[in-house]
């Protein structure tokens, strides 16, 4: 809701104001400019000149967008639960017998490397290191970059899966290492909640869990994404488990 850029500009008297506001914003809706004025044993003068510097040109507006901010706030809870109905739908459609042919092609680009590498940026990232580790912990060769901006191997990928892991499918940082590493003779799996993203396009095979998106209770935060990351979750388990089994059952043969 705040500019940090704007914050910095407060002087000493402002910031009361500002810390004020922030520790008790629900209670300041019901607040009037003197009630405000009166916690924060400041003039009236001094608020105003603290909310111009925010970016708002009166009491009443800075009012209006609190009360705003506070009914994202509540949304962003009630599609968190929506979401539930979304996964519950998801993990049913996946425990089917006939999703395997979904994943299949997955599973062979999986069984068809030597090494699996994971990338992704913010969640998507941890999700990424998580995917590493669950891999390796079924002996799969698998690690994850978890510095975006490392450089990519020239050599030796010819026998590599990257598995790219973003919800919008458009995070810029993996579209440049997936430019890299198919340059170089990788393949790519990605996992993205858009099948028409430029990540999907560019992958050799993409997943996509379709679930609806939620944007954090600041829209000015483009970076901040609350969608479900579940079906991520089961999705990559839900591979390693099924390439496991089927490469057990060849060595068997």
């Amino acid at each position: 809701m705040f500019d940090s850029q704007k914050v910095k500009e407060l002087n000493e008297l402002e910031l009361i104001v500002y810390t004020f506001i922030v520790e008790n914003m629900e209670q300041i809706n019901q607040m009037t400019i003197r009630d405000l004025s009166d916690n924060c044993h400041v003039s009236t003068s001094t608020i105003l000149r603290c909310l111009n510097k925010l970016g708002y040109s009166g009491y009443s507006e800075f009012k209006y967008a609190l009360k705003e901010n506070l009914s994202r706030q509540g949304q962003s809870f009630e599609a968190f639960y929506d979401a539930n109905v979304h996964v519950d739908a998801f993990l049913k459609k996946v425990n089917n017998e006939s999703y395997r042919t979904v994943i299949d092609p997955a599973i062979e680009l999986i069984l068809n490397s030597k090494h699996l590498v994971f990338s992704g940026i913010g969640t998507s990232g941890i999700l990424g290191t998580y995917g590493a580790r669950y891999f390796s912990n079924l002996l799969f060769n698998a690690y994850a970059i978890t510095d975006p901006f490392i450089p990519v191997p020239t050599k030796g990928l010819d026998t590599t899966l990257m598995i790219a892991l973003s919800v919008s499918g458009e995070t810029v940082e993996v579209i440049k290492q997936i430019e890299d590493f198919k340059r170089y003779g990788a393949k790519i799996l990605s996992i993205t909640n858009d099948q028409h993203s430029t990540i999907a396009q560019m992958a050799d095979f993409n997943i996509s869990y379709y679930m609806p998106e939620v944007t954090g209770p600041d829209p000015t935060e483009e970076f901040i994404n609350l969608t479900t990351q579940v079906p991520v979750i089961a999705l990559l388990e839900i591979l390693a488990h099924q390439a496991y089994q089927r490469e057990n059952k060849l060595k068997n043969k």
